[in-house]
């Protein structure tokens, strides 16, 4: 597997944003033909369920995301601590959650120095992977 970086982080899961997704908003529109030329109960049904079935689909994996989110967090508070002794909790408050989540590809070394550096609070997320000289990979997001 090629080593994880900045410009090959981004995870895309091709039956998810190449088929589940659209396909199920394609179906958004088929239902509306089909409510044109087939006025019936069941073709009111399908208009129902198309939408609700793209929102389960979005829906799946956003609920994983913010899971995964709170695991995360978890572990960078254990990390956190296994370096320097002291609680994430005080200083994670000053950061977003979209900022901590780019810093754990740090290594522990950068991953300390952009937590106690001020600065760091007021990036991007964006601007602190671009960051980092030593990445620490996570293959495991969903």
């Amino acid at each position: 597997m090629k080593q994880q970086s900045f410009s090959n982080h981004v995870r895309v899961d091709p039956l998810y944003h190449y088929v589940a997704v659209p396909l199920s908003l394609l179906l958004i529109p088929a239902a509306l033909v089909n409510l044109y030329f087939d006025f019936s109960f069941s073709a009111i049904l399908l208009l129902i369920a198309s939408p609700l079935l793209h929102l389960a689909i979005f829906f799946s994996r956003d609920y994983a995301k913010k899971n995964q989110d709170r695991i995360i967090r978890a572990e960078l508070r254990l990390r956190y601590y296994l370096l320097t002794q002291r609680r994430l909790e005080e200083v994670e408050k000053t950061f977003s959650i979209p900022q901590l989540l780019a810093i754990r590809f740090a290594s522990d070394d950068e991953f300390v120095q952009f937590l106690q550096q001020p600065e760091s609070r007021l990036k991007k997320p964006v601007e602190i992977k671009q960051q980092i000289i030593e990445w620490n990979a996570d293959s495991m997001r969903v």
